[in-house]
């Protein structure tokens, strides 16, 4: 028999279906040739230090037996799974099976969460990889017609357990050291510590901003008002309102610009969290939460995917996904609309997953009629985001004008929209799932030519104050966290280097916000002074992301 191990039961259920292992045993279903078992997440961990040496367990830590290296790593059984576990090792083990079937989620963590269970349980029988994107029937059908040698798969495994080395490394480390200052912080870990320090540094820079006011003149011109540049001192803008009010203006140049704003791209992981929590409010965690709820029902695609393009093979479903995705938000398209497929589409940018899409199951009533309020607004922001990336670009022609009055120059910059594009899906979409209405703004200038003269014009001052930065909310400190180490963030074509991944910065987050690091204060992450204290006190070797990128870079990771 063959033995199939996914990563949750839900995932194992929805592949004994398509393999015919209808059969309910304790912990696994057979039939069809198949024995079909699954691993309830992680089974396994690295073992704590007292696994390695008794010195270890002495309390308070002395400070003497640091650093801790092991030499050979050692795993442990996690408690509360133990029992699943040993219902694998006695399948593993089974005589009748002669080959495994790796079917845990298409990625570094789940090829980890296998490979830690065959590891520990001393199995030595040949693997298979089962890959796929979504568990819908016919994926899982096509993937067990492609199944792949799981040794392709080493360096991936690789790249997981260097990083949970490296977490291990740096937080049981660390932490004993920091345990042991009478502030007595809970933990420090390679990836959760830069994540604070970004919080706290921004907090350091809220606080020590000091505002500063500064003035324009603003000029009527009848039919609309232009506005000098910034002024710092109040005397000059005075001097200016005095030349200026009651004096005569004409029009020096009017400079008028096509402009297109193309569709965004499909979601990755990181950028559906940003989305949805600007939008709906969802923390990081509960997107993940909710997406990954949507896959293991099959109504979405792997959700922990760092990609926003899909393979050049899917272009004849991505037509009906489009039309699926607007039956969904109830919407009709314009007659002469035509989704324009290639936006999305880019092989070289697809990494192990493509971009989030909705499946075509997400098209069956039956199925989304369960689906909870809050999964099915998440499922919804991915249908909206494929109707947005396959519409054409918004296109506003952008137009400056430029007037002189006693020699100073007073500008006003205007906006008029020749085709809505995606933003026009957009502003009948976002309302649909947010309940609030959004509107894409222009300001259209009367008609004037250049030259044209203003009698008597109408100036006054007014007084503005600069900003301080803004707090960080869940979705700023996403984006900061992706693009962190990486000058070039702006420029798309740039590989994102970031700190953490896709599938781990939700959980950091909700791990400092749970250790009293952090506070959520409505959207904004405020740090305690439990959380500036650590910032402060340890090196900046440990809170700095250069470690994270330096040691990725030695890894080729």
């Amino acid at each position: 028999m063959q033995l199939v191990i996914a990563e949750k039961p839900s995932v194992a259920r929805s592949i004994a279906n398509v393999l015919g292992a209808s059969n309910k045993k304790k912990g696994c279903l057979e039939g069809n040739g198949y024995i079909v078992s699954w691993c309830v997440g992680h089974l396994i961990a690295l073992a704590e230090p007292e696994a390695y040496d008794v010195k270890y367990t002495v309390k308070p830590w002395q400070l003497d037996t640091l650093p801790i290296l092991p030499q050979k790593w050692k795993f442990k059984v996690i408690e509360e799974t133990k029992e699943q576990y040993g219902i694998l090792k006695s399948l593993m083990q089974n005589e009748t099976v002669y080959e495994i079937i790796c079917a845990t989620d298409a990625g570094r963590e789940g090829e980890c969460i296998f490979r830690y269970v065959y590891k520990l349980a001393g199995c030595n029988k040949s693997v298979k990889r089962l890959w796929i994107s979504s568990i819908e029937e016919s994926d899982i059908r096509q993937g067990f017609d492609n199944l792949k040698d799981d040794r392709e798969y080493d360096n991936l495994y690789s790249s997981g357990f260097a990083r949970a080395k490296a977490d291990w490394l740096v937080g049981m480390n660390a932490t004993r050291l920091f345990q042991r200052l009478p502030e007595r912080f809970l933990s420090v870990g390679r990836v959760q510590t830069p994540t604070l320090a970004m919080i706290v540094n921004r907090e350091n820079e809220i606080n020590s901003f000091q505002k500063q006011k500064y003035y324009t003149v603003e000029l009527n011109c009848g039919a609309f008002s232009v506005c000098s540049e910034k002024i710092t001192e109040l005397s000059s803008a005075q001097r200016i309102q005095k030349n200026t009010d009651e004096n005569t203006a004409f029009i020096k140049s009017i400079v008028t610009e096509n402009k297109k704003v193309k569709p965004p791209e499909l979601f990755d992981l990181t950028a559906l969290q940003k989305t949805a929590n600007i939008s709906l409010g969802y923390t990081a965690q509960q997107t993940l939460n909710y997406a990954q709820s949507l896959y293991e029902k099959s109504i979405i695609t792997y959700p922990r995917t760092d990609s926003r393009y899909v393979n050049a093979s899917m272009k004849d479903k991505l037509f009906k996904l489009t039309k699926g995705a607007a039956d969904i938000m109830n919407i009709c398209f314009e007659s002469d609309f035509k989704p324009d497929i290639d936006n999305v589409i880019n092989d070289k940018k697809v990494s192990d997953h493509h971009a989030l899409l909705p499946t075509m199951s997400a098209f069956d009533k039956d199925k989304t009629d369960i689906v909870p309020e809050a999964e099915m607004k998440l499922l919804k922001l991915i249908c909206a985001q494929l109707i947005y990336a396959v519409s054409p670009a918004h296109i506003f022609e952008a137009a400056t004008v430029t007037v002189s009055c006693a020699d100073i120059r007073f500008t006003a910059q205007g906006k008029k929209i020749t085709e809505m594009g995606w933003k026009g899906y957009q502003t009948r979409v976002l309302p649909k799932i947010t309940g609030k209405e959004i509107t894409v703004q222009e300001r259209i200038f009367p008609d004037i030519t250049e030259g044209l003269v203003f009698e008597n014009v109408k100036s006054r001052i007014n007084e503005h104050w600069t900003s301080p930065p803004k707090r960080y909310t869940e979705s700023t400190l996403l984006a900061a966290m992706e693009r962190a180490g990486n000058d070039d963030y702006e420029d798309k074509a740039a590989e994102k280097k970031g700190i953490g991944s896709p599938a781990t910065r939700a959980g950091i987050i909700e791990t400092i916000i749970k250790r009293g690091y952090v506070q959520r204060t409505g959207k904004s992450l405020v740090p305690s002074a439990k959380g500036i204290s650590l910032v402060n006190t340890v090196p900046e070797e440990i809170k700095s992301p250069s470690l994270l990128l330096n040691g990725r870079k030695a890894s080729g990771n």
